[in-house]
């Protein structure tokens, strides 16, 4: 009888010790390690907030950090960028517009790094600055991390004056290029990221997670899909959002399956449209570059510059790309003259050559 208690007591301690070992991984695997806590954030270092698993450098998200990647993406003198988003659990965005961006809760964070392959003289990848946007209950708070040399780890940057990084890097074609990347001020961080669209006060938003600039596929370690559905999938959006169908979307300006307008305005839309929409930066002046603005007077067409300069009578002029001032200020890195004035040293050849080729595709008729 005492050998049948003995099997019976061993059997249920085992049963025990497996459910107790099972609800434990199971737990482990279902709680994220970030830690975003608004009453201490920022931290010193960006691992930290512990965003990425292993070797920091490497950048793998850790649970619940979603990849993302906007159609098109904003010319930084040629840096790539990793952007990642994070929100805490039972909390979603909702849909504000297609040209809006997502209405984030309190605690979530937009995570994006700016890098260069190819450095040279070790061919190696530098990891610049990584930029993080935090949503507290009073808006969304901007921080800058700088990458270490050694690239173990990114630090908090305090001084508020922006700094100079020197890279030297070999392009996809064996071209070497120079860059004095510039990691912008606090205040230009906020110049670009700022909307007062009532004229109520300014506050500081993102820029490039919109539904029209998500509604495009991205290669997730667990397959392609589409970036809204991925978001819907995870949690991170609502039922609100509307069918994929009905989002007038951008698209990659670099896809030449597309049309010639779509990629031009893409293009402008996620360069300039953040300054030049209604609340903008550079609400000022006519020209309203959102890729929802349909009439092109306002975008730009024969529309006379409100601050003119030598052979650019108009914003676009139709049919004569080297005589607009759009292409103009794109060209120069004059700080008087160039556009946009902030996030560039360098001029995007490519994107000038695309933005010339719709112009001189329009009709040559401003006068």
């Amino acid at each position: 009888m005492k050998k049948h208690y003995l099997l019976l007591f061993c059997f249920l301690f085992f049963i025990i010790i497996f459910i107790s070992c099972s609800k434990s991984e199971e737990e482990y695997l279902t709680i994220s390690p970030v830690s975003v806590n608004l009453a201490t954030v920022p931290y010193s270092k960006l691992s930290d907030y512990h965003f990425f698993d292993g070797d920091i450098k490497n950048l793998n998200p850790s649970l619940d950090v979603l990849p993302y990647e906007p159609a098109s993406a904003l010319f930084s003198d040629y840096a790539h960028k990793k952007r990642f988003i994070w929100m805490p659990k039972e909390t979603h965005a909702t849909y504000n517009g297609d040209d809006n961006v997502f209405e984030f809760p309190v605690g979530a964070a937009i995570v994006k790094t700016f890098y260069y392959d190819h450095v040279q003289p070790s061919n190696s990848t530098k990891r610049v600055e990584t930029r993080l946007l935090i949503r507290k209950s009073t808006g969304w708070q901007a921080y800058t991390y700088v990458w270490k040399d050694d690239q173990t780890d990114a630090l908090l940057e305090t001084t508020g004056n922006g700094l100079h990084v020197p890279v030297t890097w070999t392009d996809d074609d064996g071209t070497t290029k120079n860059v004095n990347f510039w990691i912008p001020s606090q205040t230009e961080c906020v110049t670009c990221h700022k909307i007062n669209p009532n004229q109520t006060g300014e506050i500081t938003i993102p820029i490039g997670p919109k539904p029209q600039n998500l509604n495009t596929t991205f290669n997730y370690s667990t397959g392609a899909e589409n970036q809204i559905t991925k978001w819907k999938n995870v949690g991170y959006l609502g039922d609100d959002i509307p069918a994929l169908s009905s989002i007038h979307s951008t698209v990659d300006w670099r896809d030449t399956s597309k049309s010639l307008e779509l990629r031009a305005r893409s293009y402008i839309d996620i360069n300039c449209a953040h300054c030049h929409r209604e609340g903008g930066h550079c609400s000022y002046v006519a020209q309203r570059f959102n890729f929802s603005n349909t009439d092109l007077h306002t975008f730009g067409v024969c529309l006379t510059p409100l601050f003119t300069i030598q052979d650019g009578p108009f914003i676009i002029n139709g049919g004569n790309a080297d005589y607009s001032d759009m292409i103009i200020r794109m060209s120069s890195t004059q700080s008087a003259v160039m556009m946009p004035y902030i996030g560039r040293t360098l001029v995007h050849q490519e994107g000038i050559q695309l933005m010339k080729d719709w112009i001189n595709s329009l009709p040559a008729n401003c006068h």
